[in-house]
């Protein structure tokens, strides 16, 4: 190492600041200092490393000069930003710079807390262990090294929960829109769909709850307690019926008369229109419909407004035990179907009154009859063979209106659950003095055909799809009989399979006059391909359309059968029944002004069922 002496430099204070290394200015009075040039040691890697060069070419030696204090030299300690002082904190490297804004900070604003702490920028500061006051700036000025005190945050507002917000949203509209549950109700793999507790969990986890459907009025703490007086009047009204001329009839009490809480208008109960089992069926007088105040404002959703036009004569059903669960069904299957020609298939249904120990459902009265009374008529006219028959083209024409209305009922998630003759009654509307009723078919409705058609009564064994596990099986604890599915006559698990036998059991009666009865005949095979396949025990005639109506008692007996094609390969088998449909719609719009004509047979009909009356 080579040491040779330097010229020694004097520094003041008052100079003006430049950069040079080999002076200091961290002293407050003229100090001196030794400067010493050192040759520093090069690396043997980076001589062995080194491209050659010409033996002639200077030395690229590398010289530094490093400034030494003498011994007796004394720093002074000044803060680290003072001039002086700066030029001696120079460092070998550069320093990265952090820079931090209110945004990297986390700043808490009234819109919630933004995703920022999950970047991964270098610029973005841990800001979670920080208590910032809303609105203030994490760059506050800290006199004296003094520490901010950290203040306790205010609780927040808890935020109400998803159900009670649902809960006030619905109870300020009229009608009650559905909304779909996070799941299923009923979880179970197999069960009842009829039984009591099932219907009564559905009912209870509706969402909106059944309190909020328009017409619904619950009075669970108070009793009815006119049932009695309404069968005995009933039953004096048909003995006078039956006998006019019976003196003993004479002194007959008032009509008795229905007014229930919630709603203004009256009803006189007139006669009984039918007897089931559980819940006798009254014709009503609607007496609020003459007592409107034609000076009352007018409001949307309500009289002249409304969707359904309310009428002078309705029904009163009451069923025993109570329930609201066939108000629910009917509820359901208007709104899930809209505005289409299945939703006019169906009654309207316009209050229910649920008290302790009884229930008043008043709904839609159809006058015409139903389809059992319209098959009673053909059997009054007999013939060479026997009781007569339906005619084809009718027995077609209403088949295509119950396909019609079954397939839009299960496409939304709905069985009715007891499909028979006498729960579909005959809708023959007439038409306005604009239209006109085409002798020809039309599968569209247009030329009057909508108005004539079907509507289906009677949803209190209704099934709401909706409510079970999309592998739900149903099994059948009660005595079945002929009317009741091969399913369930062999107790195994069943769903869609109830509807599609009631609707072979209507067609089979219409074609036959007689209840349907089927016999299973063995395939051939072990397995599957060895299942039943089940077929009515009556042949078809040579005359009728065979090939239609085999189709037609192939698929709705033998549903599992035919799954080919069907979303999921699973029922309901809604492509089948739209195929049966469409061949005898196209068979009709052909056919339906041949022989006597379709439309003289459904004139026929209405004027005997209107004599019937």
């Amino acid at each position: 190492m080579k040491i040779k002496e330097v010229n020694e430099t004097q520094i003041n204070e008052d100079d003006e600041e430049h950069d040079d290394t080999r002076a200091s200015k961290s002293t407050a009075a003229e100090d001196t200092f030794d400067a010493i040039e050192v040759e520093l040691p090069r690396r043997r890697d980076e001589e062995e490393l080194v491209t050659p060069i010409s033996p002639d070419a200077p030395s690229n030696g590398r010289m530094m000069f490093v400034p030494i204090p003498p011994e007796d030299y004394e720093p002074a300690m000044r803060p680290y930003r003072d001039p002086s002082q700066v030029c001696q904190n120079r460092l070998p490297f550069m320093t990265p710079i952090a820079e931090k804004t209110e945004s990297s900070l986390g700043l808490p604003t009234a819109r919630g807390q933004k995703d920022y702490f999950n970047s991964k920028t270098p610029s973005k500061g841990n800001a979670r262990e920080r208590v910032i006051e809303l609105g203030s700036s994490p760059f506050r000025e800290i006199i004296n090294e003094a520490r901010p005190v950290e203040r306790i945050a205010q609780p927040q507002l808890v935020k109400q929960t998803k159900p009670q917000k649902v809960a006030q949203v619905v109870a300020k509209v009229p009608f009650a829109k559905e909304m779909a549950n996070k799941g299923p109700i009923i979880k179970d793999a197999q069960c009842n769909p009829v039984d009591d507790y099932t219907r009564a969990l559905i009912l209870e986890q509706l969402q909106p709850p059944l309190s909020t459907y328009e017409g619904f009025f619950e009075h669970k703490n108070e009793d009815g307690s006119r049932s009695t007086e309404i069968k005995k009047f009933a039953k004096a009204m048909a003995k006078i019926t039956k006998n006019a001329s019976d003196k003993t009839t004479t002194n007959l009490s008032m009509p008795p008369t229905l007014r229930f809480p919630g709603t203004s208008r009256e009803y006189i109960v007139k006669r009984e229109l039918g007897a089931g089992a559980f819940a006798p069926v009254y014709l009503l007088e609607n007496v609020a419909a003459n007592d409107e105040d034609e000076n009352s404002v007018a409001v949307m959703g309500k009289g002249a407004f409304s969707a359904t036009q309310r009428k002078d004569l309705e029904a009163l059903k009451m069923e025993d035990p109570p329930s609201a669960w066939e108000f629910y069904i009917m509820r359901q299957a208007k709104r899930r179907l809209g505005v289409s020609r299945a939703a006019e298939s169906i009654i309207n249904v316009y209050e229910m009154h649920l008290y302790k120990d009884e229930c008043y459902l008043i709904e839609e009265f159809r006058e015409q009859g139903t389809l059992l009374d319209a098959i009673n008529l053909a059997r009054t006219d007999s013939t060479a063979t026997g009781p007569g028959v339906m005619d084809e083209l009718m027995v077609m024409f209403f088949t295509v209106e119950l396909f019609r209305t079954m397939e839009s009922l299960h496409s939304k998630s709905l069985l009715h659950g007891d499909l028979k003759a006498d729960n579909c009654l005959v809708r023959l509307d007439a038409l306005s003095d604009s239209e006109v009723w085409t002798p020809q078919f039309r599968r569209d409705g247009t030329g009057g055909w909508n108005k004539k058609g079907i509507a289906l009564i009677d949803f209190g064994r209704g099934i709401d799809m909706k409510a079970f596990r999309p592998d739900v099986q149903f099994i059948a604890d009660w005595k079945t009989g002929p009317q009741d599915c091969a399913e369930m006559r062999e107790l195994r698990p069943w769903t869609w399979q109830i509807d599609y036998h009631g609707l072979a059991g209507i067609i089979h009666s219409m074609l036959f006059g007689k209840y349907i009865d089927t016999v299973a005949d063995k395939g051939a095979g072990l397995g599957a391909q060895g299942a039943k396949t089940w077929r009515i025990r009556e042949s078809l005639k040579r005359y009728w359309q065979t090939e239609i109506w085999s189709q037609v008692f192939a698929l709705l007996l033998n549903p599992a059968a035919h799954l080919e094609g069907e979303e999921g390969t699973k029922m309901p088998v809604l492509k089948g029944m739209r195929a049966v449909r469409e061949v005898m719609e196209e068979y009709l719009e052909a056919n339906s002004e041949k022989g006597g004509g379709l439309q003289a047979g459904i004139r026929k009909l209405e004027g005997a069922l209107a004599r019937r009356r």
